[in-house]
């Protein structure tokens, strides 16, 4: 039977990673050889063990040897190049990932959809205490494999499991030692990754043991040493401002002066000098006005492309035979993780400058000003510790004459991270260090008047340039503010699984479990943050919560028919999934599965089921938080639809918009926070399927899957840009109750700017949908005298991705709110992790071994998106309306005058219109990395590899409106990457 699990197929799984559809075929070397009768084992994706490691749903694995054929030395870089991962965070996303976690995203519907386990049990959520995992808390030194199940899995491991799983399995009886070294660069010189691991194990006739530990070092690639990452527009001047990228706030300050408007210092003249009153000669002279072609300030190269991180890691593992039929095993996970992100200085902003004050030239106060200290950049520690310990008894007993298989066992783990931070402000000294200053008789400037000196506070001088700006100023405001954020998790578990009866085609298999869990979460701001004290630092209140669960499941294997006329075997597989939570109720949740094989070399197998994700720590129970999302304020003067729109102008004037307002921001803020009451997601997912391993060629396997993902009452909050139209479009009173305008000008000195705009969590009714299809081969053929070829080839195709019900553009979604249709194939605008949604990923694998040489070879292929190219076009006409030759950089964009229909709802109304706008577009082309490997099994027990990753050098697609780069996160870092790797068996 071309599909039973033989031993030679167990063999090849360690040579290259096939889905587990196709890893059932035996090496051409033992196709003569009948199947070794197996133990029977839990395959990902069933509680029931079964001697065959196919079942009715889609796997796919990822064996050791493949692991290390990769250069990789983090679990989530494996992850985020397997074909059926969407975007997610890595230490390749700076901005906007502050805490140095790293994901996985199945299907590209969000990393707190995808479960992840390690042995079969549920990991820790990491440290943002919303549900995902922080895949850099697992060492890859103690990984022996990877499964992903393709497929919505609630019913047999419950919440979380929406989109697919992920089971991380660790080393077992490992005999002998083993110590492994490695080093990598890119051909720029940065980036060094080194990692070192050792590890021992042993057995008897009742013990085994095995201890690894490990150390692995990721050094930063800053954006001031690639090309496209250097500037903030590539292909633009550095210090082009709005519109352009270039922060407005530079070292030589923007100041709004009655009379005089918005100037800066000329980077030519001294400005205040230290320690002298600045007298009104300097202002005339030494200040002119903002220019923003030429007076923005590059942040770019303050950034980091690639964190910086450092781990250590230890992981043991113990079993002991208690008696023949009872087995205790245990295991304990140690990581520890230290990095930073590093992002430009934080710009000090309003500032409100006395009259009085030593360093102000111009004699009057000052609202509204800014001014970046460009020498104290702003960097986010990372200090972050995980645990688990779990033990378990195990057996077998006989009852009759069928065999029954228990478990029962612990976990205990717990992730906690401190966040210490620099280059962050005390808003009260700031106040004092610009307020009444004077100097004293020996020459030293103090705040204050002589009569009443305020002790220890030193005048800040922020019209002298980076120059005039000491380090004894920064030391008085600065504050180094620390948050804490913890979350441990408790889990008791209990399975039975065996042979109920025996029917004509086979014997009824099922699995039974119980389950009680508690999740806490808790995240501290520090209390300086907390009372919004800190300037840059986003105030929020404390995040405390918890939740219990008490779980039950059932799994049934029935053989309705087996070696029949076009029934080789035909199974179904029944299981469901009853949870009662603390925090909303209960739920129940159902799996069908079907397993066809009508012949030897066909097996088809579909499965539905439903699924749900409980909401998270931080999305019932998170203080509130404000945050500075991108936005385009409709009451803008300058805005379009403000000029073309007499209801939106009346509806701006009476929310109290002044008169001729003209925003000078493009982030607002945005207060967001958790809802107790929220109910859990759900969702329906379905996947039909075929593989064919034809008899007349050994060792090929093929297989196609087809998938459709529903989820509902998706968890929320309102974008910033749907409260504005709702508000402004619709004349929604309770949007517009959600927005406050700063009348006085506390905000960048103009009075009329948003302040806040309140974005809580809630419930949507619809949510997101998404269908495509996984398919691929796998070929494996021995020659005679040219050794071994494996071949393989994985591809996701994503045919829709995007509202659930599949609406068009322009339609209205389950919301009522207009839907953007099928957005497969683009790539939303400001993300800070990156977020291209591919239609196409795939895969190519081939690996060649002779003798003590093997040399593989991947190629790694992500298909072409679209995205707006505003940035460059706006920044374009901008400058061309300076000097015509500017203008021929609209041509950036790939398509600079693209005319599509604008969706809208006509104002004060629902109904929908659609208005032909000019959207200029960028497409971002098709891209394909090629990575490369030479490994040499030497006689002495060690082993040498040595590769390239991204050997043909391929360049990042330009993107216009990545988040603070110009291109995307999701891609790979530009320049070759050269490493080597040493291991040692003993």
């Amino acid at each position: 039977m071309r599909f039973a699990l033989s031993a030679s197929a167990i063999g090849l799984l360690g040579l290259a990673a096939m889905p587990a559809v196709a890893q059932d075929a035996a090496a051409p070397a033992a196709a003569a050889s009948e199947p070794t009768t197996l133990d029977r084992i839990e395959v990902l994706g069933s509680r029931i063990r079964r001697a065959e490691g196919e079942t009715a749903l889609p796997v796919l694995s990822i064996e050791r040897a493949e692991i290390e054929r990769t250069g990789l030395t983090q679990l989530a870089d494996i992850l985020r190049e397997i074909s059926v991962n969407g975007p997610s965070l890595s230490l390749n996303t700076n901005n906007g990932n502050t805490s140095g976690n790293s994901s996985v995203n199945l299907r590209n519907c969000a990393s707190n959809r995808t479960l992840v386990l390690v042995n079969g049990r549920r990991w820790v959520s990491g440290n943002g205490l919303d549900g995902t995992v922080d895949l850099s808390s697992i060492p890859l030194a103690a990984v022996e494999g990877i499964d992903i199940l393709k497929d919505g899995a609630s019913a047999l491991y419950g919440s979380d499991a929406l989109c697919g799983v992920i089971n991380v399995r660790t080393r077992t009886d490992f005999e002998g030692a083993m110590v492994s070294g490695y080093y990598g660069q890119y051909q720029q010189g940065d980036g060094e990754r080194e990692s070192v691991s050792y590890t021992i194990g042993g057995s008897s006739d009742r013990f085994s043991g095995l201890l690894n530990m490990s150390y692995t070092d990721t050094g930063a690639v800053s954006a001031a040493d690639r090309d496209i990452s250097a500037v903030p527009l590539f292909g633009f001047p550095a210090n082009v401002s709005t519109p352009g990228r270039a922060s407005p706030v530079g070292p030589f300050g923007n100041f709004n002066v009655t009379g005089r408007g918005n100037i800066t210092l000329d980077p030519n003249r001294p400005g205040c000098l230290v320690n002298q009153v600045c007298a009104p000669s300097t202002g005339t002279t030494d200040f002119r006005t903002y220019n923003f072609l030429t007076d923005g300030y590059n942040f770019a190269p303050d950034n980091y492309l690639s964190q910086p991180q450092t781990q250590y890691s230890l992981f043991g593992q113990v079993s002991y035979q208690l008696s023949d039929p009872v087995r205790f095993r245990s295991e304990v996970f140690y990581n520890r993780r230290e990095g930073e992100a590093q992002l430009a200085a934080q710009p000090l902003s309003p500032l409100n400058i006395a009259a009085t004050s030593v360093y102000n030239p111009f004699g009057v106060a000052i609202t509204g000003g800014a001014f970046r200290p460009t020498d104290f950049p702003r960097l986010f520690g990372q200090e972050q510790d995980t645990w688990r310990f779990s033990g378990a008894f195990d057996g077998s007993f006989e009852l009759g004459d069928r065999y029954f298989y228990w478990d029962a066992g612990y976990t205990f783990a717990e992730n906690r991270q401190l966040q210490p931070k620099n280059g962050f402000y005390f808003s009260t000294r700031v106040a004092a260090g610009t307020g009444p200053s004077f100097i004293d008789s020996t020459g030293v400037a103090r705040c204050g008047t002589p009569s009443a000196v305020i002790a220890g506070c030193v005048p800040l001088n922020f019209m002298g340039g980076p120059d005039g700006f000491t380090q004894a100023m920064f030391d008085y405001i600065a504050v180094n503010p620390k948050n804490i954020q913890k979350y441990s998790q408790e889990s008791y578990t209990a399975n039975l699984s065996g042979d109920l009866f025996d029917l004509p085609a086979g014997p009824m298999a099922f699995a039974f479990g119980v389950e009680h869990r508690i999740e806490e979460g808790s995240s501290e701001p520090d209390p300086l943050t907390a009372a919004g004290l800190v300037l840059g630092d986003n105030p929020f209140l404390p995040t405390r919560g918890s939740y219990k669960v008490d779980e039950v499941y059932a799994e049934l294997n029935i053989p309705l028919l087996a070696d029949v006329t076009f029934a080789k075997s035909l199974e179904l597989s029944l299981a469901g999934r009853y949870s009662d939570y603390s925090s909303f109720g209960d739920t129940t949740n159902p799996k069908v599965s079907v397993r066809w094989q009508p012949s030897e070399s066909v097996l088809v197998r579909g499965s539905w089921g439903e699924g749900f994700r409980a909401a998270s720590v931080s999305e019932l129970f998170a203080g509130q938080a404000t945050g500075r999302p991108a936005f385009q304020d409709p009451c803008s003067a300058n805005n379009p639809q403000f000029i073309a729109n007499a209801a939106i102008r009346a509806q701006c004037a009476a929310t109290g918009v002044p008169a001729g307002f003209q925003s000078q921001l493009s982030q607002t803020f945005g207060t967001t926070g958790g809802n107790p009451n929220l109910q859990p997601e759900t969702s329906v997912s379905k996947t039909l399927g075929i593989v064919y391993s034809p008899g007349w060629m050994e060792g090929l396997d093929m297989y196609l899957d087809w998938y459709n993902l529903q989820i509902e009452n998706a968890i929320g909050s309102l974008a910033v840009a749907t409260i504005l139209t709702e508000c402004y479009q619709q004349l929604n009173q309770n949007s517009c109750a959600l927005i406050t305008r700063d009348t006085t000008g506390a905000v960048n000195g103009n009075p009329g700017e948003i302040s806040n705009i309140l974005a809580t969590n809630i419930n949507f009714v619809g949510g997101l949908e998404t269908e495509g299809y996984d398919f691929g081969a796998s070929y494996r053929f021995d020659t005679d005298n040219w050794g071994r070829y494996q071949i393989r080839w994985d591809n996701t195709y994503v045919a829709y991705f995007g509202d659930i019900g599949k609406p068009e553009r322009g339609e209205l979604n389950a919301d009522g709110r207009i839907s953007s249709g099928n957005v497969v194939g683009t790539l939303p605008s400001g993300s800070s992790a990156g977020a291209p949604r591919h239609r196409l990923r795939s895969n190519l694998n081939v690996a060649w071994q002779m003798g003590d040489f093997t040399v593989s070879a991947t190629m790694e292929y992500r298909s072409r998106v679209r995205e707006t190219c505003n940035n460059v076009f706006n920044t374009a006409t901008a400058l061309g309306n300076v000097d015509p030759a500017f203008r021929d950089l609209i041509n950036l964009c790939s398509d600079p005058n693209r005319l599509i229909d604008v969706y809208r709802f006509r104002t004060g109304t629902n109904e929908i219109e659609a208005v032909p706008t000019r959207v200029p577009s960028n497409m971002l082309g098709g891209t394909t990395y090629t990575h490369i490997q030479g490994t040499w099994a030497a006689p002495w027990n060690a082993k040498l590899s040595v590769g390239v990753r991204n050997l043909f050098n391929k360049q990042p697609p330009f993107s216009s409106d990545a988040f603070a780069n110009s291109f995307d996160a999701q891609y790979l870092i530009p320049g070759r990457f050269y490493y080597l790797n040493y291991e040692q068996t003993f």
